[in-house]
């Protein structure tokens, strides 16, 4: 007897794509709808491809990963591994940067996905294309660094004749720029009000303990004023209608990095560019009076904060921890005992112990990766199995992909002429609206308390294996950038609590 055969069943290669346009305008904006459709059409012809998601930043160079959060959030899915195959139009859209591009590229090819770049041929997974990934990287890195140049250049140029437009105006005016600047009376009354409060002998803090107190808005929209505000208000310049340009610079080598100008590029003062809000006199003196504070700060200052500063907690009576030099040796103690004795049980505790234990934790995290290793695929399994049976995720991409196309349709009608403006633009709004809250909502959706404790986790991992050599001491700034707080019982025992929520338990040997 011959048993029937039994049809096969072909594990389907997840597929997703990415696009990128540097810019808002309306020829980017339809590349970028057409790179979509194309996209989606393409995957969804393939039966043994399945479509994830089209991932899309519009608008955004590509000179940084960092700041594209489409391009984040496809690296973290196939961190979870929910893909297998990212397909992109060439590599200036994955990337502009040689170092982002071959890092997430070894990064994915680790993890084994894939990615395909249509307009050079090249695919990740084989062995030979790495060395043209490096040459089309760094061509289009140059092209990126070249584009700066003529374009800093050509400002640079129109701030030495004269005919350069600041594209921001300062506090106490209205306007998208400084051409069309006009003073705005509710803010230019609060100018004034500074300047003449500071003048009558109040501290910049007074100041701004005032403002709030009135429930002011703090220029940019902030809920707070705070003093270093209120400084910035009576040194700028833009208050008696002058320019200062160029008080900012970028590094000439790549990545480009935006520094205070110290001496490094030329400045241009322009006189005389919008109407006063303050007189000369009264500016000259403020700015004078404000040197005077900064001199005398700078001879006085005297470090009061230190690494475990407010970081200690008592686990008797949840007080903070304060900093004493007993018996000759730096200490750390509930605050209620140092002020009172018999009002908690707990001990004092030496630096050096706590260091110690802190430092050993530290490198046993680092070079001991089963600890963390096996915390993120507890994590990853507890995602995965969430998410696989979501489906509003599914249907929140789904329902993103058509408003793209939508999108594409408008933009194609009106070219063509069948659309007034008035109404693509009324339309394109709306669905650029409806975009939004799906795009938001499919995130709260993604960002659930596990998978945010994953992406925490990760960034614990990444942020350790900066360091290279087991540590002798803390580095402050590490501690600073991954610790939440620290705990210590009657037993010694001292408890480290991650930013990312994970907690670890060390002996303090005395």
């Amino acid at each position: 007897m011959i048993s029937p055969a039994t049809k096969q069943t072909v594990d389907k290669k997840r597929v997703a794509a990415y696009c990128r346009v540097s810019s808002s305008s309306a020829d980017q904006l339809n590349s970028y709808a057409n790179q979509i459709r194309v996209y989606t059409a393409m995957i969804n012809a393939r039966k043994d491809w399945q479509l994830v998601e089209i991932f899309a930043d519009e608008g955004i160079t590509g000179t940084s990963a960092e700041k594209r959060s489409e391009f984040q959030r496809m690296i973290t899915m196939c961190e979870r591994h929910e893909i297998d195959l990212i397909i992109t139009k060439s590599v200036s859209r994955f990337a502009r940067n040689v170092k982002d591009a071959l890092e997430y590229v070894r990064k994915l090819k680790l993890l084994g996905v894939e990615v395909k770049f249509e307009k050079e041929g090249i695919s990740t997974l084989s062995l030979g294309d790495e060395m043209l990934l490096n040459t089309f990287a760094a061509i289009a890195q140059e092209e990126s660094v070249a584009i700066s140049q003529n374009l800093r250049m050509s400002i640079k140029k129109r701030m030495e004749n004269g005919t350069y437009i600041g594209p921001h105006t300062s506090y106490g005016y209205t306007g998208s720029s400084k051409k069309n600047t006009t003073v705005s009376k509710e803010e230019a009354n609060i100018v004034k009000r500074i300047f003449s409060e500071y003048l009558d002998g109040k501290s910049t803090v007074e100041i701004a303990n005032g403002l709030n107190c009135d429930n002011i808005t703090a220029p940019k929209s902030k809920k707070k004023w705070w003093p270093s505000a209120v400084t910035y208000i009576l040194t700028n310049e833009s208050c008696i209608g002058d320019t200062l340009l160029q008080k900012t610079c970028s590094t000439e080598t790549f990545p480009f990095k935006k520094m205070r100008n110290n001496g490094v590029e030329d400045k241009f003062y322009v006189a005389g560019t919008h109407a006063p809000l303050i007189d000369k006199e009264q500016f000259r003196t403020a700015e004078k009076l404000v040197e005077i504070q900064r001199d005398r700060f700078a001879r006085n200052k005297v470090r009061t904060r230190y690494a475990f500063t407010s970081m200690i907690t008592c686990s008797l009576c949840n007080s903070k921890f304060k900093r004493r030099i007993k018996n000759g040796e730096i200490c750390w103690a509930c605050s209620k005992k140092v002020d009172n004795a018999e009002s908690c049980k707990s001990h004092y505790y030496k630096e050096e112990e706590i260091n110690a234990a802190i430092v050993l934790l530290f490198n046993n995290l680092r070079f001991d990766d089963k600890i963390l290793l096996r915390t993120e695929q507890l994590l990853t399994e507890a995602v995965n199995l969430s998410r696989r049976g979501s489906a509003d995720i599914s249907y929140a991409n789904t329902s993103i992909a058509e408003l793209n196309a939508k999108l594409l349709s408008i933009e194609q009608l009106k070219s063509k002429g069948y659309l007034s403006p008035e109404v693509c633009q009324a339309q394109t709004k709306s669905i650029e609206r409806e975009l939004a809250r799906l795009k938001e909502k499919r995130q709260k959706l993604y960002d659930s308390k596990v998978s945010t404790t994953l992406d925490e986790v990760q960034k614990l991992r990444a942020t350790l294996n900066q360091i290279n050599e087991p540590l002798d001491e803390i580095d402050e700034q590490l501690f600073k950038d991954v610790v939440e707080g620290l705990s210590i019982d009657t037993d010694s025992n001292l408890t480290v609590r991650f930013k990312c929520g994970l907690r670890f338990r060390e002996r303090l040997e005395g």
